[in-house]
């Protein structure tokens, strides 16, 4: 039963991305809604405690969390880049550092929040490993 299931449903992502011609860009906006619901939990500290007994479950959510986002928007914008100082950088893990510092900053003001060097550390190691893997990804031409 479960292998019909995964059947299916890789036919009906098949289909998807033959019938949304931007299926990156929708994958992304899913997902930073989700993220966003997941930093703002942080900040509210309604994140259920059970996570805390997984040994390192903050850095490791840190890395695979903004990984993922660094995957989806490289992909969501077409793998673009830029040139900074004569060289040439994918424009979507800069966006996605620049949010992931601003967000990491800003726990300096949250009294439920404390900013970490080692998580910004695993953010910038997601970021630059997700980005790769993306890279190695074929954008499909419709």
């Amino acid at each position: 039963m479960l292998l019909f299931l995964s059947v299916d449903i890789k036919y009906v992502v098949i289909l998807f991305k033959m019938k949304f011609k931007n299926f990156w860009i929708l994958a992304f906006w899913f997902y930073l809604g989700i993220l966003l619901v997941i930093i703002i939990s942080a900040y509210l500290k309604v994140i259920p405690v059970k996570l805390s007994t997984i040994p390192f479950y903050d850095t490791i959510g840190h890395f695979v969390l903004i990984g993922i986002a660094a995957f989806l928007s490289h992909l969501a914008l077409k793998k673009r880049k830029v040139n900074v100082f004569n060289f040439t950088v994918p424009l979507a893990p800069i966006l996605v550092c620049l949010f992931t510092m601003l967000e990491e900053f800003l726990q300096i003001l949250s009294p439920n929040r404390t900013f970490d060097v080692v998580d910004l550390t695993a953010d910038f190691i997601g970021i630059i490993l997700f980005t790769w893997l993306a890279e190695k990804q074929k954008l499909q031409k419709y």
